[in-house]
């Protein structure tokens, strides 16, 4: 090969090399980013400088471009080290103090090479320049010292790389495979020419190694994602998750996907890269680019070995490793990718089911006893009325409170139909204000009510002022002359109570007196209680009866975590 052969072969070489470099600098902020950047830089300068001297055949040139070589090898070495410190996650090669030993050894090589004319013990005097303007150089000391240190670095990094590539899948194992590569070919390229394996007269073969690591960092970083996705998918796409996951990157294509989304998905092993569109083709819905960035949840239906499941897909960004908290709108600016998590929330979506049909069987039921008990009854009123008029007996009179009874049991069972339908809205209330107005409603002349709390409710006030009155009214009917309400907080604010100076309620019957229809007081309906625990239940509080300081019934209404 012609030494202006060599020399243009060399310059391209670097500036293919500068092409990383400069498309790695926009990246500079990411995982691996300045270390690719160096990479470039230094493989440019190690080519230019081989080219130069393959063209300007001179020894003091030839002597020059070497110990470029050597010096910007050692840059090389390191940001190819520190590349792969980055994606592997090893970070005690990070310290201040591990990186100050790096970097003074690459300060000592430097000095070696620019002193080596006074001591030459980096490269010996016997050395000689060929005709061709290769250096034939004969090794002092400090080379190998600085080979060793350089080597050793190498080593470390390649057993990084392949303990990555041993251990993880898909995107990952591709991008450690690249990296130990882009780590080997400068070396084995390097040792080939050394021990004249490969011998081309003027062509410096060893800068062939550090052009094709070059071209597969570069299909690393555009094809696999190499920057952008150092092993996130190690850390997010747990294998043992129940939910189904998938990478996605900028362009829109699948970078990684857990087990389940295989399932979900029926997604092939070989999609790693394939866009959005084929992956969900099944659901066009899931490939429309406002997906990305809504908020509102999105759901899908699948059939799941022949059974109808329900997901929910939560999208959220994926920013790089060790990004710092941020606002939303530079969160954007440093996305890498998104994140799809699809939940299995088919027992919610039954749940919805059983509530609605519950309520549509509840409406149902209030409608018949609204009309289909209270029309007869109302007849049967108005007869007893005429008959009254014109001779009133105390049959008559009996007739007339059994009418009442049953007018007032109407009135309790849609009560109660209405207190065990879900709850769609609450708002803000105070306890208190809500105890006096639930107070003022019910006939209580003889007793009294006192409030202790300040506490704040999110509830349905009609629904929670029907829980009141009833608590109030059995308190007042069972109670006695005289009884004394009181309407207190549980500890911690965990919910509230409603006590008496009653009688109370026995143990044995603390159980049964929320039952359909329990009542000890022969003229009761028995379902005020119940409601008081379908409105309870419909707040999502739990229900407990127990004794108050008097000796009367306690109330407990314990609210649930999540509920105010």
């Amino acid at each position: 090969m012609s030494p202006s052969t060599a020399s243009l072969l060399e310059a391209c070489i670097g500036c293919l090399c500068l092409v990383v470099a400069g498309l790695s600098w926009q990246y500079r902020d990411r995982p691996a980013g300045t270390p690719l950047f160096m990479m470039g830089v230094t493989a440019a300068i190690w080519a230019f400088a081989t080219a130069t001297a393959s063209f300007v055949a001179a020894p003091n040139i030839t002597w020059a471009a070497q110990f470029v070589v050597y010096g910007v090898a050692a840059l090389a070495t390191v940001a190819w080290f520190y590349a792969v410190v980055e994606y592997t996650g090893h970070t005690w090669w990070k310290t201040t103090r591990v990186r100050a030993v790096v970097f003074g050894l690459v300060l000592f090589e430097w000095v070696s090479i620019v002193t080596n004319p006074l001591h030459q013990w980096y490269i010996s005097a016997e050395s000689s320049v060929s005709a061709l303007g290769l250096l034939e150089p004969t090794p002092g000391l400090l080379l190998y010292v600085h080979a060793a240190w350089k080597l050793g670095l190498v080593v470390v990094g390649l057993h990084f790389a392949y303990r990555q590539a041993a251990t993880r899948r898909r995107v990952v194992k591709t991008q450690s495979r690249v990296l130990f590569l882009a780590g080997v070919l400068p070396v084995g390229t390097a040792l080939l020419e050394l021990f004249d394996v490969v011998t081309i007269p003027g062509f410096d073969f060893g800068v062939t190694g550090i052009a094709v690591g070059a071209g597969l960092s570069l299909w690393a970083l555009f094809e696999a994602d190499f920057l952008d996705f150092v092993p996130i998918a190690r850390e997010t796409l747990l294998e043992n998750m129940n939910d189904a996951v998938l990478a996605i990157d900028m362009d829109a294509r699948v970078v990684d996907f857990n087990r389940q989304a295989k399932l979900l998905f029926d997604i092939p092993c070989d999609a790693i890269g394939s866009t959005v569109e084929t992956v969900f083709s099944s659901y066009p819905a899931l490939s429309l680019p406002d997906l990305y960035e809504t908020r509102a949840p999105v759901e899908i239906a699948a059939d799941i070995d022949g059974q109808l499941r329900y997901y929910e897909l939560d999208v959220s960004q994926i920013l790089p490793r060790g990004a710092p908290p941020t606002s939303i709108e530079n969160a954007a600016e440093q996305q890498i990718g998104h994140l799809f998590v699809f939940r299995d929330v088919t027992d919610r979506k039954r749940r919805e089911h059983d509530i609605e049909a519950q309520n549509q069987r509840l409406k149902q039921f209030a409608s018949v006893v609204s009309h289909d008990l209270r029309n007869p009854l109302n007849v049967a009123q108005g007869w007893l009325a005429v008959e009254r008029d014109a001779r009133d007996t105390d049959s008559l009179a009996t007739v007339a409170r059994a009418h009442d009874r049953m007018e007032a049991l109407i009135e309790e069972l849609l009560l109660l139909a209405r207190a065990g339908r879900e709850i769609d809205e609450t708002e803000s209330f105070e306890l208190a204000t809500l105890a006096f107005d639930a107070w003022s409603s019910i006939d209580a002349a003889h007793s009294t009510l006192v409030v202790n709390t300040d506490q704040r409710l999110d509830v349905d006030r009609s629904r929670f002022l029907e829980l009141l009155e009833n608590v109030f009214r059995n308190a007042v009917e069972h109670g006695g002359t005289g009884v004394q309400i009181t309407v207190g907080d549980l500890p911690d604010h965990r919910g509230f109570y409603v006590a008496d100076t009653g009688r109370g309620i026995p143990v044995e019957q603390r159980e049964q007196v929320f039952e359909n229809g329990y009542s000890t007081n022969r003229e009761g309906t028995g379902l005020g209680l119940a409601i008081v625990a379908e409105v309870a239940s419909a707040h999502g509080w739990e229900t407990l009866v127990t004794e108050s300081d008097a000796g009367g019934a306690r109330f407990e209404f314990v609210i649930a975590s999540g509920h105010d």
